[in-house]
């Protein structure tokens, strides 16, 4: 018997340590079928042609001809819950905050052109020459950090700023995290599920200003490091910028940010290869089947996010609903509680219909996945 209860105390001791860790998309990336041959090496000086961004990013990935916006470039075995600036990590730099990628072809898409998305192909690129640290515009609140890429169509003119019409976006371009995960150098584990973000917008203000310095250098200062400093509870160090010749330098280190950012020939050229929109359609399909994606962990991350960032959100409001009705006069008391207690009931509301949402979209998922494993059974049966 002094065994047996040594064993359930032991099983008991090892159970109670286990904690969540965040699921990390990057793990699998090993796990991909397709490895892209070397790139084309770039000249050794600060100017490279279109002719050059087509051949190299078509190393990893598709080129299609997109009305209206000419060539765009899909990028290859990203996963489905893949969005643009999240594989990587922010720096304060000379420039403003300066997106590294984890990605190898990061130095183009995020620093240069805009990005757009279609049901179908997922997210693509519209090429464009003018370099930026990161073309995001920003939202952040208390509990909030966002930002997302912007579109196609939306230019940048120096000394006026961004020109475009309507300054809305729709809700799934914009990636949240809680404020405090910030500085994290793995992004990617913390970012919400886009079902919360019609919420978060509502907790946020949008901020979308750029500057310009010595006439050309675009530099991304909508958030300045002492609002950052305010939201995340920690000092924001300045990373010093070195400039390199080659692509395959670009990168970041704790203390350095190390930045490729040549100028772009305009040519009047094409991609070497240039797929119809529904041979990539095809393309994308079959890669995303031989992916390794743990689908089960990333939904539960999303489960586990949503929930403990709804369960801020009602405990923030208690807080702020009991202090205005201990400083509201006696008379207005009743009243006041009336309409806090209507204030969570809305709130509530609105984190159930996100939670239907979620559950729907991971549902339709799990569907997709299961035929695509029941289709890659039967072509292994054929064979």
């Amino acid at each position: 018997m002094k065994k047996l209860g040594l064993v359930l105390f032991l099983i008991l001791l090892a159970t109670s340590c286990i904690m969540y860790i965040p699921y990390d998309e990057s793990r699998n990336r090993g796990a991909r079928t397709y490895e892209p041959p070397p790139a084309p090496v770039a000249p050794a000086y600060g100017e490279i042609s279109i002719s050059y961004i087509y051949d190299y990013l078509g190393h990893y990935g598709y080129w299609i001809y997109y009305n209206p916006y000419g060539y765009v470039w899909i990028p290859r075995g990203v996963g489905r819950h893949w969005r643009p600036y999240t594989h990587g990590r922010w720096a304060w730099t000379d420039y403003g905050w300066t997106w590294i990628s984890h990605d190898p072809w990061g130095w183009i898409p995020f620093h240069y052109g805009r990005w757009g998305w279609d049901n179908r192909l997922g997210w693509f690129w519209v090429p464009d020459v003018v370099w930026a640290p990161a073309w995001v515009i920003w939202r952040f609140g208390d509990l909030y950090l966002g930002w997302a890429p912007l579109p196609p169509g939306v230019d940048f003119v120096p000394g006026y700023g961004l020109r475009w019409g309507r300054r809305d976006l729709p809700h799934h371009y914009w990636i949240f995290i809680e404020s405090h995960r910030f500085h994290s150098n793995q992004l990617r584990a913390w970012i919400l599920p886009p079902e919360r973000n019609i919420t978060i917008i509502n907790y946020t203000v949008v901020r979308d200003r750029y500057t310009v310095r010595d006439r050309n250098v675009v530099i991304n200062d909508a958030l300045s490091p002492q609002e950052i400093e305010r939201l995340t509870r920690r000092p924001v160090t300045k990373v010093s910028v070195r400039e390199v010749k080659k692509p395959e330098e670009a990168g970041g280190g704790i203390d350095e940010v190390r930045i490729y950012r040549p100028q772009i020939k305009q040519e009047s050229t094409a991609p070497k290869t240039v797929l119809k929109r529904e041979e990539a359609e095809q393309k994308i399909n079959r890669l995303e089947e031989n992916r390794r994606e743990n689908v089960e962990v990333i939904h539960r991350q999303e489960g586990s996010l949503l929930e403990r960032t709804q369960k801020l959100e009602i405990e923030r409001l208690k807080r702020q609903a009991e202090e205005e009705a201990r400083n509201a006069p006696p008379e207005e008391r009743q009243k006041k509680l009336s309409e806090i207690q209507s204030r969570l009931e809305e709130l509530k509301k609105k984190h159930e219909q996100e939670k239907q949402e979620l559950q729907k979209r991971q549902a339709e998922e799990k569907k997709v996945i299961r035929k695509e494993n029941l289709k890659r059974k039967a072509d292994e049966e054929k064979r």
